[in-house]
């Protein structure tokens, strides 16, 4: 696919998801894989891409974004019951109380479909992380704080969306796409390098160890995390993720805390 095809797809997708005022140069150079000024080089200036994808979302749909919406929240259902491998678009049409050629519209493929999940729920996460940082680095006892957080999240997992993440590891171990693969790849990567820009804020606010490499922080805290329920999802019997939050902070503070407490 050639760079102006990936810039253009990534723009539109995107502008389906969120204000077009709030999109930027640096999104849709991470959805295409490419660096942000050859995206300012496509477009030219921002009010251009702005007015470009506004004229071409209200001449193909209208309701392009809501549509999406719908269609995303009837995958997540139809998902969450049906499990990956047995889910078919039929299936999201239906629920979505849509055509099969609705769908079609906005999700090539039901793996289409299902990144499109996954790209959701990593910038929903992302989103969320400013915040929770915050809070338990600015609590007058930042280890138990992000333990307490640890433990809310895990038995979350525990009291059921344990399916989510099961879905995931599903449709990695079905799908063997190398589009597929990219497109993970540059999901994570967005989550790390947000991740890491978050760290790196925390550092100068020197809520953070400053020897700390921020990317490497953040790619083991979501590695840690998510081995976590890797290993409850295999054997939950022999894996208490709420009991082990406590050692989860200790291991990731221990990394995380600034020089002058060490």
């Amino acid at each position: 696919m050639k760079t102006a095809q990936r810039i253009w797809e990534a723009a539109r997708k995107l502008a389906a998801q969120r204000p077009l005022e709030k999109l930027t140069y640096a999104d849709i150079a991470r959805e295409a894989g490419v660096h942000w000024t050859t995206v300012q080089r496509y477009f030219g200036s921002k009010q251009a891409m702005q007015a470009r994808l506004a004229a071409e979302l209200q001449e193909d749909a209208p309701d392009f974004a809501d549509t999406r919406s719908k269609i995303l929240a009837a995958a997540n259902r139809v998902f969450a019951r049906q499990g990956y491998a047995g889910a078919t678009l039929d299936d999201v049409a239906e629920a979505a109380g849509m055509t099969k050629g609705a769908v079609y519209w906005h999700f090539a493929s039901k793996n289409d479909l299902f990144l499109a999940l996954c790209e959701r729920s990593l910038a929903q996460l992302l989103a969320g992380l400013p915040e929770q940082f915050r809070r338990v680095l600015t609590a007058s006892d930042p280890p138990q704080a992000m333990s307490q957080l640890l433990a809310a999240e895990f038995a979350t997992c525990e009291r059921g969306d344990g399916e989510k993440p099961l879905l995931f590891f599903e449709f990695i171990a079905h799908s063997r796409d190398p589009d597929v693969k990219e497109k993970l790849d540059a999901a994570f990567s967005a989550l790390f390098a947000g991740t890491a820009q978050i760290l790196a804020d925390m550092q100068q606010n020197r809520l953070v160890n400053e020897q700390v490499d921020p990317r490497s922080l953040a790619v083991m805290l979501h590695a840690l995390i998510n081995g976590m329920v890797l290993m409850w999802l295999v054997a939950p019997q022999q894996v208490s993720l709420s009991s082990l939050a406590a050692e989860v902070a200790a291991i990731l503070w221990t990394y995380m805390q600034p020089a002058s407490e060490t």
